[in-house]
């Protein structure tokens, strides 16, 4: 492009800058176009990290490795299916030991005026009816069991049932007896500890107190429900037939 010397001063400065693009290779869209955004391309320098190894390892039970080889080799694999109601007793994590625990628990929390110089005899419960004088299974085990627990709390336990006199015999050496000839006929407590059993759909209802020998008032009592798949579980599982 030439440009002519009587053209106005404006001509001449626009005929000098496109004679400049024309030299440098830029086009007039160039200079007037605004200017392309250059998205920084960015590198992933993070290397994946792999888990620690932390030693577990799965190991299969004996029964899965059973079920899978039987599977295997066609064989029919015994199955356990679970009862139709989970309170069972040899399901259960709770025995009479521990009601009787709780019963002891109880009994020394309401008894304030028990102390360690307290003597205390315990008698087995007997069933609520009009004689007062029947007793079950679950009544002499749990008599037997509050001996341990009430003696762990520090209060003396007098066991009336202890003879004089140790009796060896051939199946065995006895010290206990319910005979009355051969028991003290004198004994100094100051307490017992008793109660009643009264059945129900749930279970035994235990009505547990400590009487003072003396004046037959009662210095503390505590009352629970021992299901009835505990009470079921003292029950032999079998029965003797003699010849």
């Amino acid at each position: 492009m030439k440009c002519t010397s009587n053209m106005p001063i404006l001509s001449v400065a626009v005929c000098l800058f496109l004679s400049g693009c024309a030299s440098s290779g830029a086009s007039f869209v160039d200079w007037f176009s605004a200017p392309e955004k250059h998205t920084p391309q960015t590198v992933d320098t993070t290397e994946k990290l792999e888990k620690p190894d932390t030693g577990i390892r799965y190991r299969a039970e004996p029964k899965e490795l059973i079920a899978k080889q039987a599977n295997d080799n066609n064989q029919p694999v015994a199955v356990y299916r679970a009862p139709n109601t989970l309170y069972q007793p040899s399901f259960s994590h709770k025995s009479l030991a521990d009601y009787a625990e709780q019963l002891t628990m109880e009994l020394v929390r309401n008894g304030r005026q028990l102390n360690t110089s307290s003597k205390v005899g315990i008698a087995s419960f007997v069933n609520l009816d009009n004689s007062l004088t029947q007793t079950t299974i679950l009544g002499n085990q749990l008599a037997e069991m509050l001996i341990v627990e009430v003696q762990s709390f520090g209060v003396q336990v007098i066991d009336f049932k202890t003879t004089s006199h140790i009796g060896v015999g051939a199946s065995g050496d006895m010290v206990f007896s319910r005979e009355a000839g051969r028991l003290s006929r004198q004994l100094e407590l100051d307490y017992v500890l008793s109660g009643t059993l009264i059945r129900s759909e749930k279970g035994v209802r235990v009505n547990a107190r400590i009487i003072s020998t003396s004046s037959k008032v009662v210095v503390s009592s505590a009352s629970l429900l021992v299901p009835d798949f505990v009470v079921r579980s003292l029950q032999p599982q079998y029965v003797l037939v003699g010849e």
